[in-house]
C-alpha cells in the first residue's frame, strides 16, 4: 500500500505541475524579467511541497464520491 501512495503522489505531482504551468507562465509575466526564472522555480517548489506534504490530492472520483454520500445518508437515517 506504501508503494501505491509515493505513486499516487507522483501522479498528482506531476498533474500539477501540468495544469499549473499556464498560470504560472502568464503570472510570471507580471513580474520583472530578471526575476521570473527565479520566481518559477520557487513556484514550481511550493507546488511540489504541497503535493509531497498532502496538501494536494486526487478528487475523489464519482463513485468514491457516491458511497461515502450513501454512508453518511445511512449514518443520518439510523441517528433519526
Amino acid at each position: 500500500m506504501r508503494m501505491d501512495k509515493q505513486i499516487d503522489k507522483k501522479k498528482i505531482l506531476t498533474k500539477a505541475l501540468l495544469l499549473m504551468n499556464p498560470k504560472i507562465k502568464k503570472s510570471l509575466l507580471n513580474a520583472e524579467r530578471s526575476e521570473r526564472e527565479d520566481l518559477e522555480q520557487e513556484i514550481r517548489l511550493k507546488v511540489s511541497e504541497a503535493v509531497l506534504n498532502g496538501k494536494i490530492e486526487f478528487p475523489l472520483t464519482y463513485s468514491d464520491y457516491q458511497e461515502e454520500f450513501n454512508k453518511k445518508n445511512n449514518l443520518r437515517a439510523n441517528f433519526c
